[in-house]
């Protein structure tokens, strides 16, 4: 029988934080404005609905979901398991997606580059937020 212990509280703030690192991210003054100048936008060609932020939200929380079930299904319990899983599935699950769609879609490269390495970025910080539960 599968027992697993997955500390709930760890996943969604995992979630929280990894969105969070997404406003920073495409801050104007971060990445926002190179990431729309390379996309050929303007900020008022953005949408201003909430729903992205919200779906974001959402999303990073599921994939904080998923990468703690991950970790406890693989035994993972040191940083450099944490660290680790996080490479792995930026490299498999999401950079390449990213990057076959912007091949046939012509979106810039710059802008893939910019958008996987805040998913990178993203993992990462769902790892420190794991490695942060594994201590207190």
């Amino acid at each position: 029988m599968l027992n697993l212990e997955i500390n709930f509280f760890a996943f969604f703030a995992s979630g929280i934080v990894a969105f969070l690192l997404g406003i920073l991210w495409y801050h104007p003054k971060i990445m926002g404005a190179r990431w729309l100048a390379v996309r050929g936008k303007k900020r008022e060609d953005m949408d201003t609905s909430p729903l992205p932020f919200v779906a974001s939200f959402f999303l990073w929380v599921l994939t904080a979901c998923f990468f703690s079930f991950l970790a406890q299904f693989l035994g993972i319990n040191t940083a450099a398991g944490y660290f680790a899983l996080s490479c792995l599935l930026w490299v498999a699950f999401a950079m390449p997606p990213a990057l076959m769609g912007a091949l046939y879609t012509g979106y810039p490269f710059e802008a893939v580059a910019i958008d996987t390495a805040y998913q990178l970025g993203g993992y990462y910080l769902i790892a420190i937020v794991h490695i942060i539960f594994l201590y207190i």
